[in-house]
Parts: structure tokens; sequence; C-alpha cells
């Protein structure tokens, strides 16, 4: 009898797809059940209730949500190398100033992608504790792309491949989180900590597992196949499911430098983690290491 697992993911990463269209969590023991959310605080919420056992999640959830209503979690893996976080706006708006007084669409309004785009919006002038604009939740960002199409809100951070969908419907790239955040990371594999010491074993074959797949994606020679079996599986364009690839990391290591960038974003806004402002307290890089020693 195989071990489940449920993953709670924003989207699924390619590593992820081919491994579960290959066998290669099958081989492992491993039932791999996926389920796409909705918005992170349900995430982070049924990561610490033990609704879903991994999430792929940004780094700064795991910030904000580890020791946050008791349960801590963890960034084990670094899932994705980083996606380019675009800021479009409605087509009315022709320059910073004209998002004074309006709304804007986040995920949540203190975590992640709404905190890139807080610092964006700083570096141009714009601060929300002056009330200059308000943030209005969400969640993930085919919402946030709907809330500006209908003119509930003006802006928002719209990564891909809803950046392609942003344009056709009209809305303007401004800039992305490169210009004030160039060491910003990609997502995590995250877990609760007390479920990942009691089931270290389990959570060491699927990170295994997990790198085989992302290893044979990456290869080259496996690049159409690899291209195929994304598309196939998330349903996706050819040229969604290269970008899907292209986000692979080289290694599952955690991107430390970029771990501590989240870290003092959160600090600058003064929303600093519940946990306190030791990195250390919020990733354990152990459990990568040994599913990849030999």
């Amino acid at each position: 009898m195989p071990d489940r697992l449920l993953l709670n993911v924003f989207n699924v990463d390619a590593a992820l797809a081919v491994g579960r269209a290959k066998g290669m969590f099958a081989a492992a023991g491993l039932d791999v059940d996926v389920m796409v959310t909705p918005n992170s605080t349900d995430q982070m919420r049924g990561l610490g209730k033990g609704s879903w056992q991994i999430v792929s999640t940004a780094f700064d959830n795991v910030l904000g949500w580890s020791g946050r209503e008791g349960a801590e979690s963890v960034a084990v893996a670094q899932v994705s190398a980083g996606n380019v976080l675009p800021v479009y706006v409605r087509p009315e708006i022709k320059n910073w100033n004209d998002l004074r007084g309006k709304a804007l669409a986040v995920d949540a309004v203190d975590t992640a992608y709404a905190l890139v785009l807080r610092r964006v919006l700083l570096a141009h002038g714009l601060e929300m504790d002056r009330a200059d604009y308000r943030l209005l939740a969400k969640g993930t960002t085919g919402y946030r792309l709907e809330s500006m199409i209908s003119g509930e809100t003006f802006a928002g951070v719209l990564n891909p491949p809803w950046d392609a969908k942003a344009a056709a419907a009209g809305m303007v790239r401004f800039t992305d989180h490169r210009e004030v955040l160039p060491d910003y990371p990609g997502g995590v594999y995250a877990v609760d900590r007390q479920w990942a010491a009691e089931q270290r074993e389990i959570l060491i074959r699927f990170l295994k597992a997990w790198n085989d797949a992302a290893a044979w994606a990456r290869d080259e020679t496996n690049r159409s196949d690899s291209v195929a079996l994304v598309a196939q599986a998330e349903k996706l364009e050819e040229k969604a499911a290269v970008n899907r690839l292209r986000q692979l990391p080289q290694s599952g290591e955690l991107n430390l430098p970029g771990l501590h960038c989240v870290l003092e974003l959160r600090v600058l806004f003064k929303l600093t983690p519940p946990m306190g402002q030791n990195l250390q307290a919020y990733y354990d890089r152990s459990f990568y290491q040994e599913a990849t020693k030999g």
C-alpha cells in the first residue's frame, strides 16, 4: 500500500507534473495527489491543520504563517528558480501617480506578492501607510486579473501565464519586481515541522523522486517529451509548458540569500514574522540534502 501525500499548490511545477506522469512517485511507494489553492490563507492554514502535507508556496507565506496559529512551518526545497513578477495596471492608468486613491489587487494583504507590490510602489513614491492606495485581497492570480478587468481594482502583480491574458485584455505592464528586488526567489516546498519530524522517511522519499523527475525534465535529450508531458498534464499551451520547465531550479537546494531578501522585505514593512527575525527558524535543508546524498 503506497503512502499517500496531498500537495497544495498555486501551480504544479514541471518536476511534479513529470514525476506523476512517468510514475516516479508511484515507483517510490507514494500516492501523490495535488490540489490547487484559491489563496495563500487557505493553503497555509490547511498545512497547519494537517489538511495536506506539503505546500508549494512563496517563502513569505512560511514567514507569515509559521507560529501564527500554533503550528510551525519550514521550507525544505527550492521548487522554482524564480518567476518574473510583472506589475500590470488598467489602461486608464497612465503613470504611477494615477494609482493614488485606487484599490489594488493582491492575494492576501500582508504576504508575498502584496509586499513585492508595496516595495515597487514605494520606489515610485506611493505608500500604503500614508493611504496613497488600498489593497484588496482577491486570491490567486486569475482572480486578481478578473478584479482588474471588472474595474474593481486598478493594478496588481500578474505572473505568467496570466500576464499574457492580462495583455490580451488591455492591461498595461508598468514594470516588474526586478526593478527593486532582483534577488527575490522563486517558490519553495514547505511542510509542517512536526509532521516532517514524524514522517521524515516519507518526505525524503518524496524529495528524492521529485529531484529525479527534475533532473529528467532538465535533460535536453528529454526536452520535447518534458514539454509534452507538462502540457498534457496541466492542460497548457506549448509556450506555457516551456515556461513552466524554464522555472525549474538547477537544484532543489534552498536559495538562502533569496530567502533573506524576503525576510528583509517583511521587516521593512513592520511585518516581522511571529517567530522573529532568525532566518534559520524558517527552513530545514537536511531533508533535501539527505534525499540527494550519494
